[in-house]
């Protein structure tokens, strides 16, 4: 990853910078509530999240503080489920394989309970794929719920 990047956890102040980057333009295109509403569901959200032992959120910030990624790790005891998205402009350039290989360095610090790490990937996302599998991931099988189908893929991170 290029050094003029920062990997750091989640804190209060990133919230709005999670928000435009993941939902804005979804809600805008999507949503019928208000954005005003569905901002104050998101930052209730992330407030509950930032705080939990469940969870623990890490962005991908550039020098200037802009959030450029988020991954979040939701954990259940010895499993935690992955989730990753990266702002369209630096997609395939090279970031998602290292902040995720960063991130789960950083779990396996932080979550030593932790043994188990699962990413539900779309069935299209063909690049998603190729990145969890380089970093130790294993196909594990395929699902469908209504319309999305989507593989599971595990790694084991700890004894």
């Amino acid at each position: 990853m290029k050094e003029n990047y920062i990997i750091s956890k989640a804190q209060k102040d990133d919230i709005v910078g999670i928000y435009n980057l993941l939902h804005r333009e979804f809600i805008k295109k999507y949503s019928s509530n208000s954005e005003k509403s569905e901002w104050k569901k998101h930052k209730k959200w992330y407030e509950f999240w930032i705080k939990s032992p469940y969870y623990i959120i890490y962005v991908l910030k550039d020098l200037k503080e802009k959030i450029l990624g988020q991954v979040r790790y939701e954990i259940d005891g010895e499993v935690a489920i992955v989730n990753i998205f990266l702002d369209k402009n630096i997609r395939g350039e090279g970031y998602s394989e290292e902040f995720l290989n960063k991130t789960l360095e950083e779990l396996k610090f932080e979550k030593h309970e932790v043994k188990i790490v699962i990413a539900n990937i779309l069935e299209e996302n063909e690049i998603s794929k190729k990145i969890f599998l380089h970093l130790g991931f294993e196909e594990k099988k395929t699902e469908t719920t209504n319309v999305l189908e989507y593989s599971i893929y595990m790694k084991v991170i700890g004894n």
